[in-house]
């Protein structure tokens, strides 16, 4: 009896991934995912008190996955290879659902979860950066730049996410892209 609940829950899981996926938080219907899934509507509000809980349960593994990015720097782990291979990690696993919080979340609370990864790079690279320019006698004007090479990082590795299914293939446009905004950033302040 068990695997049948398990088989349901995860068919309307399934199905409320394709949903939001394609119709966004606030256009998703519950009645669609029940009837995609092959359940009742009453069936789904067993499993999930209501559309945000479900919403929830699909994306906050992801979440809290990514948001674990934050250990790679208090770990002091800067290597491009390390943080490729973390990064694709989380991607191989949660993809999908990283791009519903980034393109279908308004309405969630994960609307800003573009955001709160930007400020998290944005810290990171003016953490690890700043000293290493203040070392060498280099002024940063306006320390806002760091929050411009952060954004645009960022929106880059969503642009790949969107764009690329095959692993090796975003692996490697995300190293080059890392490469390309952070190899010797600190010469280009000179």
């Amino acid at each position: 009896m068990q695997y049948l609940k398990d088989e349901v829950r995860n068919r309307i899981i399934t199905e409320a991934m394709k949903e939001f996926q394609n119709r966004g938080f606030l256009h998703a219907s519950m009645r669609a995912i029940a009837d995609n899934a092959g359940v009742a509507i009453g069936n789904v509000y067993r499993y999930f008190k209501n559309k945000e809980d479900l919403f929830n349960e699909i994306v906050e593994p992801a979440y809290q996955c990514f948001l674990g990015m934050e250990k790679i720097h208090k770990e002091d782990i800067y290597s491009f290879k390390e943080i490729v291979y973390y990064i694709m990690e989380v991607m191989k696993e949660y993809k999908t659902q990283l791009l519903i919080m980034v393109d279908k979340s308004k309405g969630t609370k994960y609307a800003s979860f573009k955001e709160e990864i930007t400020r998290l790079a944005e810290k990171g690279i003016r953490d690890s950066l700043w000293p290493e320019l203040q070392k060498k006698g280099i002024e940063v004007d306006d320390p806002f730049i760091f929050c411009v090479i952060a954004s645009t990082f960022i929106e880059g590795l969503f642009m790949i996410l969107r764009k690329y299914e095959e692993e090796a293939a975003t692996r490697y446009l995300i190293h080059r892209l890392m490469i390309l905004f952070f190899d010797d950033l600190d010469k280009r302040f000179e």
